[in-house]
């Protein structure tokens, strides 16, 4: 009989988890656990700004919600863009907690003068810049922009997961690429261009 067994590493994410819907073995969802923990927890941390005790904790709470609540999923759908839906409303929920106990990121932004050399493009402070524009932005925004150049999501899939129009996140996206930039404009916009591609 095992002769016939599918090698559970060759099941796609849909099946995985709807064979966990219906037999409830855990060796599913770890397999999904495999999968995807450490996407989410560099998505949860990037999000997080750089929290690592707090993107473990939300990578715990994630899989909780996805046993708990495995029966929302919709086996005809995919399972990456629904456990991101999952990962985007636990951070959701984590920005309001923080925006009622203070306005932790209305802070002003602070104008340093910096100047580089044209010819010697420095990745690392570019990095650095990069990442200080895009924990400047506000939640909506931060979500948009790491979803889709952090994530790899197309616009249509970013919507899903967030649940708005495809054009409010064209909009938001073009609203984060607007403030980021102000943080990278010293460098090349040849390198700008690269980090920016709404399509």
């Amino acid at each position: 009989m095992r002769l016939f067994f599918k090698n559970i590493s060759n099941l796609s994410d849909e099946e995985l988890m709807n064979l966990y819907i219906v037999k409830g073995n855990d060796k599913y969802i770890e397999e999904l656990y495999k999968r995807y923990s450490s996407k989410l927890l560099g998505y949860f941390f990037r999000m997080l700004q750089g929290d690592i005790a707090k993107s473990q904790d939300l990578l715990q709470d994630l899989f909780l919600k996805v046993i708990e609540k495995k029966h929302q999923f919709d086996t005809s759908k995919k399972f990456y863009t629904w456990v991101f839906t999952v990962a985007n409303n636990l951070c959701k929920s984590d920005f309001r907690k923080l925006e009622n106990r203070s306005k932790v990121y209305d802070y002003p932004i602070e104008k340093t003068p910096v100047t580089y050399d044209a010819n010697l493009f420095d990745k690392k402070e570019f990095k650095v810049a990069l990442k200080k524009g895009v924990n400047k932005l506000s939640h909506v925004h931060k979500v948009a922009f790491i979803l889709r150049y952090n994530e790899g999501f197309s616009i249509k899939e970013i919507a899903q997961i967030v649940e708005v129009s495809e054009g409010t996140i064209k909009s938001r996206l073009y609203y984060a690429t607007q403030n980021v930039s102000q943080y990278i404009k010293e460098f090349s916009p040849i390198n700008e261009s690269q980090v920016f591609k709404i399509n």
